[in-house]
This record gives C-alpha cells, structure tokens and sequence, in this order.
C-alpha cells in the first residue's frame, strides 16, 4: 500500500500548518495546510481536533479536497466546530486516498473554543 504524505497545520483565526505560534486562538473559523506531494491521488482531507498530548482525537472532520494554491496551500473555511468550550486543543490533518491514510500532521498552535464570534487572523 502506497504511504501517503502530508505537509504541517497551522490555526491562525484560521487553522494553519506552517510554524506555529505561541499565541492561544480563540474559535478559529479555517485551517491551513501544505497539499499532500501526492494530492493528485487524494480523496479527502481529514482534520483531527486533540487534546493536549494526545495522540487520538476528540472529535474529526472531512475537509474534501481542496485546490492547493500556486505556494501549494490549502485553506478551507470551517463552520463548525463540535468541541467543548473551555478547553485548549491543537488540531492536525491527514490525507486520505480510498482505504489509505496518511500519518497525522504536526499540530497546529492552540486555540480554545468560547462562546462568541470566531477569531480573525492578525496580520503582522
């Protein structure tokens, strides 16, 4: 079976997987992430919401396919996150090709989910 490689997540008012940061987002509304080198045989997308040093989810999501841009990114918009407020999670993705999986992504910077609108990006 062929392995499937994904790039890192990072969340940034938007989830992200590029270096992350040390600041806490709250209710990020997207993700980005680097296209798998393998994209063209993708499926799907799979984003796994953790809590602090897990290594299963507490919750997943399907994010399809999207079309990496011209740098090889991904960014999809995230309506709704099933998780429960008052805790810090991570979040990291993985590639999925019919029965086959790729390894879960390194985690995004944290974020916590609250009651409220979701976060916006800060650009620096």
């Amino acid at each position: 079976m062929k392995r499937l490689l994904l790039a890192v997540l990072v969340l940034a008012g938007v989830l992200a997987a590029l270096p992350a940061s040390a600041q806490t987002l709250r209710n990020p509304s997207g993700a980005t992430f680097t296209a798998s080198p393998d994209h063209a045989q993708i499926t799907s997308y799979q984003i796994g919401y953790f809590l602090p040093g897990a290594t299963d989810p507490v919750q997943t999501a399907s994010l399809g396919k999207p079309a990496p841009d011209a740098s090889n990114v991904c960014t999809v918009t995230l309506n709704v996150m099933p998780l429960t407020f008052g805790a810090n999670y991570t979040a990291k993705v993985k590639a999925v090709a019919g029965t086959a999986e790729s390894d879960w992504s390194d985690a995004s910077n944290p974020f916590d989910r609250a009651p409220g609108k979701p976060s916006k990006p800060v650009v620096k």
